[in-house]
């Protein structure tokens, strides 16, 4: 190969590679959960369902409105607009809400937000990412603790009947489960605290009674209608779009 073409050819390459990141969409959208943080104060790890959080939609996209950026600062909400790069990234003034918190609660969140705000550069690693002011480092885990704790399976609470109604959350967001008389699986989507199911399909056994019949359509029903979910320990409770809750129990035996 002609020598003087060499450098022609990198070139292009790494302008092609980096073309393909900036419009693949999937450079770090997503929920992402802080697990360390590094500034002049020292060095803070976190974990917990209190963790803050980073959720970013667009990082892929090049967009006049910029990737959208939000999350849980530790006590506050924030949300804001930023502008990604392959490998950089610029967020414009961070909004929160005005939650009163306890001092060193909210000093730690400040800590937090400054290194957002200052934040240039950004180095995904396939479940790991990691925020750099050049100075300071917030360090991410894909996902947010709630959706990890979801993957299991749960017994509902409060059930008729011998057979127990189930659910069980898979990693790779596939959901099943028993109504008590069929079986039934589908997909959800868990964003935070925030969960989808369905639709679902289920097999078509009849039932041995109305009662029981009439149980696993509910339970059908308001699974397909969740919009949140909350983790307690060994209790998991799914809340619907009406304000039904849910109570589920691990593990199952």
């Amino acid at each position: 190969m002609n020598r003087t073409r060499l450098p022609l050819l990198l070139a292009l390459s790494g302008l092609l590679t980096s073309t393909a990141l900036a419009q693949s969409g999937q450079i770090a959208d997503g929920t992402w959960t802080l697990r360390e943080l590094r500034d002049a104060s020292g060095s803070t790890r976190f974990g917990g369902l209190d963790a803050p959080t980073l959720r970013l939609l667009g990082t892929g996209i090049s967009t006049a409105e910029g990737t959208q950026v939000s999350g849980f600062a530790g006590c506050n909400t924030f949300k804001t607009t930023g502008v990604f790069t392959a490998l950089t990234l610029k967020l414009r003034p961070i909004a929160t809400t005005r939650r009163a918190c306890p001092e060193p609660q909210l000093a730690l969140e400040q800590r937090y937000l400054n290194v957002l705000q200052g934040a240039r550069v950004y180095r995904r690693q396939g479940q790991t990412l990691t925020l750099t002011t050049g100075q300071a480092q917030a360090i991410y885990v894909y996902g947010s603790e709630a959706g990890r704790r979801l993957v299991t399976t749960w017994r509902l609470v409060g059930f008729q009947g011998d057979t127990p109604l189930t659910v069980t959350f898979s990693a790779d967001g596939q959901i099943s489960g028993s109504g008590g008389c069929n079986t039934f699986r589908g997909r959800y989507n868990v964003d935070d605290q925030a969960l989808s199911v369905g639709p679902l399909a289920s097999t078509r056994r009849a039932c041995p009674s109305p009662e029981l019949q009439a149980q696993e359509q509910r339970f059908l029903q308001d699974l397909q209608q969740v919009t949140r979910l909350e983790v307690t320990g060994a209790l998991l409770t799914l809340v619907t779009r009406d304000g039904r809750r849910l109570q589920f129990a691990r593990p199952v035996n």
